[in-house]
């Protein structure tokens, strides 16, 4: 008789899951901001502070957080937008 792998995931799978998504999710942000932080960048030097301290913050998120179910993004600056 074959078994079929259970597709009910435990606590620790779920937080595992989540925990994968967040850091695809963190990656993407950084990714789409990364043209911010170059030297031909047409930001002026405020804004790139802004972007900087936002690039920040999302690489803080996983560490920052204890459960993966309470994330809070920062909040991307306006001129990201």
């Amino acid at each position: 008789m074959d078994v079929v792998p259970s597709l009910v995931l435990n606590k620790e799978g779920l937080e595992f899951l989540q925990w994968s998504s967040i850091r695809v999710r963190r990656d993407q942000l950084l990714r789409e901001s990364d043209h911010t932080q170059v030297q031909d960048s047409p930001l002026n030097e405020g804004q790139r502070a802004q972007a900087a301290a936002y690039r920040k913050l999302l690489r803080d998120v996983p560490q920052d957080v204890g459960d993966p179910f309470t994330v809070v993004w920062p909040e991307k600056p306006g001129f990201l937008k």
